[in-house]
């Protein structure tokens, strides 16, 4: 990246960050897909936060980008936790949140940004979040662009289900997917903070962006700021996944609990209970009795104010 950061005064500076767990195979071609955005790089900072790796993820990192600015943490402390390390030592007023195992299109910053400083009533957004299933994965053209836009938005039982928005290059959401988004240093400010370190791992997007919507703010999905999400998972054992969807489950109905009145929280009660039962169902389970127990007790559980499930990323 150039030194002279009065290149392109036109343009906002961005900080970007980037949380590793074990993310050998992953860092490289991120991190070159930054290196090679249309955005002038003079204007960005990246910054790479590693949980305490044992592979490779560091020495990666800065044996071959020599201008990234990596963080050790001293253990492995959370998703939540670990960006909030992170961002202490972020400089810019856009702040911008990617998963390791994503890769970012050449335009998706230059997108980003323009939606952000277009309309200034948006507290952050997410980019056009593709997966493999997707038409046009991995297409990485600079003058590619896609028709559809993908992303997560909330449903009235209070999970994250995917969506297909056709049409529309811009669509405001409920939902801020914490795989890769862009927010203000004040929006994050008069939170009072970004993530909440109890949710370890899961659901610490969702009370973010119920954080975000109390304040009366915007969030939005950008359809030609693309960043491809590699998505792959090892939770390859029946135990496992229960475990996950039962810390999922128990960190969402946190964050519902802790954002909502009494009254309101009473009223959407059956919608989050049901809703905890039709999304674990979801996952490819064998017994459906032990995934109702495990519905029924993370449920409860997670009522227990500051109270979290512990899972380590994977």
């Amino acid at each position: 990246m150039t030194s002279n950061s009065n290149q392109h005064p036109d343009y906002p500076r961005v900080s970007i960050i980037i949380l590793t767990y074990n993310g050998s195979e992953y860092i490289k071609p991120l991190l070159y897909s930054l290196l090679n955005q249309s955005y002038p790089q003079d204007r960005m900072e990246i910054i790479v936060a590693d949980n305490a790796s044992t592979d490779e993820t560091l020495s990666i990192t800065r044996q071959n980008f020599s201008s990234v600015k990596v963080i050790a943490l001293e253990k492995n402390i959370g998703y939540a936790a670990g960006n909030n390390r992170a961002l202490l030592h972020a400089r810019h007023d856009l702040l911008i949140f990617l998963n390791q195992d994503t890769i970012c299109h050449p335009g998706f910053l230059l997108s980003l940004v323009n939606t952000m400083e277009a309309d200034k009533t948006l507290a952050a957004c997410n980019p056009n979040i593709v997966t493999p299933e997707a038409e046009g994965f991995g297409t990485m053209a600079a003058t590619f662009t896609l028709e559809s836009l993908y992303l997560c938005d909330l449903v009235p039982f209070g999970y994250g289900q995917n969506r297909v928005i056709n049409g529309k290059s811009i669509f405001r959401t409920k939902l801020l997917s914490g795989c890769a988004f862009i927010i203000r240093r004040e929006t994050v400010s008069r939170l009072g903070y970004l993530f909440d370190d109890q949710l370890w791992m899961y659901a610490e997007d969702t009370d973010l962006s119920l954080r975000i919507h109390n304040m009366a703010q915007n969030i939005c999905a950008v359809r030609d700021a693309v960043v491809y999400h590699l998505h792959k998972s090892n939770m390859d054992l029946e135990k496992g996944r229960i475990l996950t969807a039962a810390g999922a489950i128990k960190n969402r109905v946190f964050a519902f609990y802790k954002n909502m009145s009494g009254l309101e929280f009473f009223f959407f009660f059956p919608l989050l209970f049901f809703g905890g039962i039709f999304k674990i169902f979801a996952f490819p389970f064998r017994q459906p009795k032990s995934d109702l127990f495990f519905t029924v007790w993370s449920f409860f559980n997670g009522l227990h104010a500051g109270s979290s499930v512990s899972i380590t990323p994977v």
